[in-house]
C-alpha cells in the first residue's frame, strides 16, 4: 500500500486517518481474490456465487479514530467465518459492535445469532463466530478490549443483540448511522469522544446488574490503563521496562496498575503481545520477512536472540516472522493506487487490521 493512498486529505490534515476502496469483479478481474487475501485474517469467506468471478463487488470506507477502527462497509451475499485459524494469525483481542443494516443469521462460539435488519451485535474477537446475510451492508466499531467498560464485558456479550425495535438497539443504531455521516469530518479525538459516546448510551440499557462501589472504578481503570498503554507503546523496544517503572511513571500502585489489567491476562502479558504486534507492523511496512531484517527488528522490540523471537512470534501469531506478508499483498506484486475519486483498486482489510495492531501509535 503506497503511504499516499491512506492518509488524511492533505488541506485538513487534523482530520482522522481514512482508507477507502470500492472494487468490482467487472473493472478488477482479481477483485474477489483481492479480497478474501485482505481480510484473510479477521475472516475465512465461504458461499459467495459463482466463487466471485461474477458479480462480485466490495465497498469500505474506514476510519482510524486512536485505538479503535470504524468502518462502512458493503459487499455481495457471503458467509464470514472467524475461527482458530484467523484468532491467532490476526492476534486481535479486541471488541466488535455491529449495525447489520440487512438481516444476518450465525453462530457465536455456540451462541445462535439472529440479527434482523437495524439490530446492533457484539462480537469479541478472540472468539469463534460465523454469519451469512444475503447482501453485506454493515457499519463496524472494532475497539480493544482494553477501551471496552468491565460492565459490558462480564455481560457475556460475544453474539449478544439489541433488536431493531428495542429503545437500546435503536439509539446505538441511530448513533453509530450518524458517526458514519461525519466520521470523515472529525479529528482522532472527536471521533475517540463519539466512540466513548457510544458505551454511554449502551449502558443505558445495558448497564450493571447492581451497584458499583466505588462509583468511578471503572473508568479509573481505564484511564489507568490507557496512560499505561502509552507509556508501553513509547518505550516498545526497551526490554528493562517494568511494572514497577510504569506505575511509578503514570503515579499509581503496583497493585492499582495489575487491576487494571487483570481482566487482559495480566500487565506482562499485555507488554509481550504489545511487543510482537508492533514487530510484526514493522515486518508488514518493511517489505514482509522475506525481505525485512527480522534480527533487527526483533531486537528492536526486546528480544535478544533470533530463536527467542521466532517462539514467541509462532506463538502468538502460530507462523514464523518469514511468513509474514507486505502491505498491500494481493499477489500482484506491486502497490494500489487510488482512482480519481480516491478508492483503491483493491481491497484493503489488512490495513485496518495493521491499525488495529499498532494501537494509538501513528
Amino acid at each position: 500500500m503506497s503511504e499516499s493512498s491512506v492518509k488524511p486529505d492533505q488541506s485538513r490534515p487534523d482530520k482522522a486517518l481514512s482508507v477507502a476502496w470500492a472494487i468490482s469483479s467487472e473493472k478488477q478481474p482479481d477483485a474477489y481474490e483481492s479480497y478474501r487475501a485482505t481480510i484473510s485474517e479477521l475472516y475465512d469467506v465461504s458461499g459467495v456465487a459463482d466463487n466471485g468471478r461474477v458479480g462480485f463487488r466490495s465497498q469500505t470506507t474506514a476510519w482510524r479514530f486512536g485505538a479503535a477502527t470504524f468502518a462502512r462497509g458493503r459487499s455481495v451475499p457471503q458467509t464470514l467465518t472467524r475461527n482458530a485459524s484467523e484468532i491467532r494469525r490476526s492476534g486481535l483481542d479486541h471488541i466488535s459492535i455491529i449495525v447489520n443494516l440487512t438481516d444476518t443469521r450465525g453462530d457465536c462460539d455456540g451462541r445462535e445469532t439472529i440479527a434482523p435488519a437495524g439490530s446492533v451485535q457484539f462480537r469479541d474477537l478472540s472468539r469463534p463466530s460465523a454469519s451469512r446475510a444475503d447482501t453485506i451492508d454493515t457499519i463496524n466499531l472494532v475497539t480493544p478490549r482494553t477501551s471496552v467498560p468491565s460492565w459490558l464485558l462480564g455481560r457475556k456479550i460475544h453474539g449478544l443483540v439489541l433488536p431493531p425495535n428495542s429503545p437500546g438497539g435503536r439509539l446505538v443504531a441511530s448513533h453509530l448511522k450518524t458517526l458514519v455521516d461525519v466520521a470523515g469530518d472529525l479529528t482522532e479525538e472527536e471521533g475517540g469522544a463519539a466512540i466513548e459516546a457510544t458505551f454511554v448510551i449502551a449502558e443505558r440499557f445495558l448497564g450493571r446488574s447492581g451497584p458499583v462501589s466505588p462509583v468511578h472504578l471503572e473508568s479509573i481503570h481505564r484511564t489507568i490503563r490507557q496512560r499505561a498503554m502509552q507509556v508501553f507503546d513509547a518505550r516498545a523496544a526497551d526490554p528493562t521496562l517494568n511494572v514497577n517503572e510504569v506505575a511509578l511513571s503514570i503515579g499509581v500502585s503496583r497493585s492499582a496498575l495489575y487491576r487494571a489489567f487483570g481482566d487482559m491476562g495480566g500487565v506482562q502479558t499485555y507488554v509481550l503481545n504489545r511487543r510482537l504486534d508492533r514487530a510484526y507492523a514493522d515486518l508488514r511496512i518493511n517489505g514482509g520477512g522475506r525481505l525485512a531484517n527480522i534480527e533487527d527488528i526483533g531486537r528492536r522490540y526486546g528480544f535478544g536472540s533470533r530463536p527467542r523471537f521466532d517462539r514467541a512470534f509462532r506463538d502468538r501469531f502460530g507462523f514464523p516472522p518469514t511468513e509474514v506478508a507486505p502491505v498491500g499483498f494481493v499477489g500482484r506484486g506491486a502497490p494500489l493506487a487510488a482512482n480519481e475519486e480516491g478508492y483503491l483498486d483493491g481491497a484493503a482489510h489488512d490495513v485496518v487490521v495493521d491499525w488495529l495492531r499498532r494501537g494509538e501509535a501513528a
